[in-house]
């Protein structure tokens, strides 16, 4: 599987009229969720990608779902957010099922990228993978005439960031007058107020 574009994706890319898609794969637990914004449903075949072959990504209206800018800098990238929106209406059983944390949180979320001639609408070039992460929980916002849902994906970078080492021994860093970190380690050690 291609990580950049190829020569006639590139050429399509540098045109003055161009058509890019983007295919989205939500790991989604027990219903993954297969996505494209591009103008019809695409079933891959021989990609060499597991996660492509044998599957159909389903057109979406493009108006109702985006995908944020992907920001890399050094140490990986920045958070990307998904949004989809124009939920009014929707059964409760899925937004019972999105509002479920063990069906998101910490699952891949994978992103690819096309081109399409702006004429024909067909493929130009191949398929490239541009992003993978893993999936947050989803936040569920709006009123009775709209719901928006944002959903934030870490890069893999980001899991292997270090750590700040803060843990609640450190809270009287903070708030000076705080002892229970010493009381904490006190107690731990089987001190107790018996003289």
């Amino acid at each position: 599987m291609d990580t950049r574009p190829d020569t006639a994706a590139q050429a399509a890319l540098a045109a003055d009229v161009r058509r890019p898609v983007t295919f989205a794969w939500l790991d989604l637990k027990g219903e993954p969720i297969r996505v494209t914004n591009a103008p019809y449903s695409v079933t891959f075949a021989g990609t060499g990608d597991e996660d492509l072959d044998g599957f159909t990504f389903t057109a979406v209206d493009p108006r109702v779902v985006s995908v944020g800018p992907i920001k890399a800098k050094e140490g990986g990238t920045d958070t990307l957010t998904l949004q989809l929106s124009g939920l009014a209406g929707v059964d409760d059983e899925l937004m019972t099922q999105i509002g479920d944390r063990t069906n998101w949180a910490g699952r891949d979320c994978r992103l690819w990228r096309a081109m399409l001639d702006p004429q024909s609408m067909t493929r130009i070039g191949s398929l490239w993978a541009y992003y993978t992460g893993y999936m947050s929980v989803p936040k569920i916002t709006g009123d009775r005439q709209g719901q928006v849902i944002n959903l934030s994906v870490e890069s893999y970078l980001a899991f292997f960031g270090q750590a700040s080492n803060r843990t609640y021994l450190d809270q009287q860093s903070y708030d000076p007058g705080d002892t229970s970190a010493a009381l904490a380690i006190a107690i731990a050690n089987g001190a107790s107020r018996k003289r």
